[in-house]
């Protein structure tokens, strides 16, 4: 009798240390961890954009930028199978965001990567405003991945390319947005687009800059667009001046569009700073908002303080969550988002 009880206590165990096994596997979906209020959807000040951010807990951003890092592994590069299963991953994301006024849509193109032609994928989440659903706001991070030789510079194409600054920080930015956004009843509409192609000649910006879709918005009231590029990386010790939290917003001189969204973002979280800069070769800045200057809208680019505190981890297999600077990454996420809130609900203009 005991030999019978033991075998049992024994495949319950086994069952139980399976069924966590298999929890503990699962991805984290952080889509239902707060909730917004009635009364918070009046949003009218400051206050109340700061109010709405911070309901999202920053654990949650966390946890989201290392659950797209995991969606890919060992890398995101195009055509490779993690790019494949981070492809599966944002649409099954995306779909899941289906408040009233949620769409989901795909643009593929013919992309080149390695002397190969390859099919590239940009998925486009939308939230059309209920007031006014020509004034478009549009935000734009580019979500494949690519090592070089730090001596020669030339592409590798093969190992680990976990690519969380580059460009997993600027993805799930706008991840966590759109957990926020699609609980919302926004008076505006906003627009986010998970480019492909980005570490390749920035070909999913160039595709999605001149589609039927832009251009469409282009012919609306089109405020502008924001690009998220490596917004995890914030040091002392690797920055020329010292100094922690300054980042860049990449720009045009005298761009009233920048100003409008640093207006908003001094405003409200004044813990991390953006210095309107001109981009140039030093930066290694990705073209990917030139094609939409070039379309006639105005554009700007989120990134770290590439001239004076670049990541050291750039486009290497180092590129790891760990060395990121989780607290300058979840201001930035508020410094952002503030300005898209203000926009929206005219806090700001």
């Amino acid at each position: 009798m005991k030999k019978t009880m033991n075998h049992q206590n024994q495949i319950i165990s086994i069952n139980c240390a399976f069924k966590l096994a298999l929890i503990l596997a699962l991805p984290i979906s952080n889509a239902m961890s707060f909730e917004i209020q009635a009364y918070e959807q009046k949003i009218k000040n400051n206050y109340s954009v700061r109010s709405v951010i911070e309901k999202l807990p920053g654990r949650d951003l966390e946890s989201t930028l290392r659950e797209f890092i995991a969606s890919g592994r060992p890398n995101r590069l195009v055509g490779s199978p993690g790019h494949k299963k981070t492809q599966e991953y944002l649409e099954a994301k995306l779909k899941s965001m289906n408040s009233a006024g949620a769409t989901l849509s795909k643009l593929e193109f013919e992309g080149v990567a390695d002397k190969k032609s390859l099919t590239g994928v940009n998925f486009i989440w939308e939230k059309k405003g209920l007031v006014s659903p020509d004034d478009v706001i549009i935000l734009t991070a580019n979500y494949d991945t690519l090592i070089k030789d730090p001596k020669t510079g030339k592409a590798i194409f093969k190992g680990e390319m976990p690519g969380a600054d580059n460009n997993a920080s600027g993805v799930s930015i706008l991840l966590s947005m759109m957990d926020l956004l699609n609980k919302l009843n926004l008076p505006k509409t906003v627009k986010l687009v998970f480019l492909d192609f980005g570490e390749f000649d920035s070909q999913g910006a160039k595709n999605y800059a001149t589609s039927k879709e832009f251009l469409a918005d282009k012919n609306k009231k089109l405020v502008g667009v924001i690009n998220l590029n490596m917004l995890g990386h914030d040091s002392r010790t690797g920055d020329k001046d010292k100094k922690m939290s300054n980042m860049n917003l990449y720009t045009q001189p005298n761009d009233a569009f920048a100003g409008m969204l640093m207006k908003s973002g001094k405003e409200n979280y004044s813990t991390v700073t953006f210095t309107p800069t001109e981009a140039t070769e030093a930066s290694k800045l990705p073209a990917d908002s030139s094609f939409f200057r070039e379309a006639g809208v105005p554009a700007v680019t989120f990134s770290q303080n590439r001239e004076g505190d670049l990541n050291p981890r750039y486009m290497t297999s180092n590129d790891f969550a760990e060395t990121l600077n989780i607290n300058t990454y979840t201001n930035v996420f508020r410094y952002v988002t503030s300005g898209v809130l203000a926009w929206n609900y005219d806090v700001v203009k």
